[in-house]
């Protein structure tokens, strides 16, 4: 009640306009913030930090004095390793929002899983396609299928493109000598995002010699996000994915196919309950 009380005090005391412009200005702030965060790499970093300042504050509540100095000077040296580390992507946000058009609102459209799923599938068949066409034709291919861990900072490395995934897209893109060819394709919501896109390097040593850039980048990729990485070799034409820092190489078009299925596809639990639910009502009816 108390809480209440203070709460309820504050709002009386505020003056109109100005207090109420100013909570929505901080709103706002804090709301990009978030969104940008959320949108690289730094997303699980700041869950650890949430983390340690949740148990700081348990430390100063049971009085634990030990754990408090350690969480207390971990603190203080943390935020400046962070703003050293994560360099590179808070001066990408700051570019970010230099180039923000306020005039460009996109509709955000929901759909259900059995649309969802059936547009994904589709994206499916064009990826398993081409990279059937240019194993043939030994055509070198590099593609990042996005997953839960955004990979922002990456996108801004290449070149916007923003298309719909097709056979004659991908080989166009990735043709030798073509000034894309070299770079990853970044797959974001069954659409051809970005092209051309550097991607980090595995510094595993234990990856073999014969594999080339493409291959340890697209470990290094796997490495440092849950994304899915699909290479085709320039050499061998071997279709090969790369999965939680571990690669696999020479993989069927099946394989490459069920894998791809196995994790981009939504559950598909719900719908087949309600299936049989609507199947027991209309066989009670009958």
């Amino acid at each position: 009640m108390e809480f209440f009380k203070n709460l309820i005090g504050i709002f009386t005391t505020m003056k109109f306009p100005f207090d109420y412009i100013d909570i929505v200005l901080v709103a706002i702030i804090v709301y990009y913030c978030i969104k940008f965060a959320m949108d690289t790499r730094m997303g699980h970093l700041i869950r650890g930090v949430v983390l340690v300042l949740a148990l700081y504050q348990l430390a100063i509540y049971l009085q634990l004095s030990a754990l408090e100095y350690i969480l207390k000077n971990t603190i203080m040296f943390g935020f400046i390793a962070v703003i050293i580390v994560f360099q590179p992507e808070l001066r990408s946000g700051l570019e970010r929002i230099g180039r923000m058009n306020f005039n460009t609102i996109r509709n955000l459209q929901t759909s259900n899983n059995n649309d969802y799923n059936l547009i994904t599938n589709k994206m499916i068949d064009d990826i398993c396609e081409s990279c059937r066409i240019m194993s043939e034709r030994r055509i070198g291919a590099l593609l990042v299928f996005e997953m839960s861990v955004k990979l922002g900072d990456i996108l801004d490395t290449g070149i916007n493109v923003d298309a719909s995934v097709s056979p004659q897209t991908l080989i166009t893109i990735f043709f030798p000598n073509t000034p894309l060819h070299d770079g990853a394709v970044i797959i974001r919501d069954n659409k051809i995002a970005s092209a051309g896109c550097l991607l980090p390097l595995s510094k595993n040593l234990e990856i073999s010699k014969e594999l080339g850039t493409r291959h340890r980048a697209a470990v290094g990729m796997s490495e440092a996000s849950d994304a899915v990485v699909v290479v085709v070799s320039e050499e061998t034409g071997k279709i090969s994915y790369a999965l939680d820092g571990k690669i696999h190489i020479g993989i069927s078009q099946n394989h490459l196919r069920n894998i791809l299925q196995e994790k981009l596809l939504l559950p598909e639990k719900k719908k087949h309950l309600f299936k049989r639910f609507r199947k027991e009502v209309n066989s009670d009816e009958k």
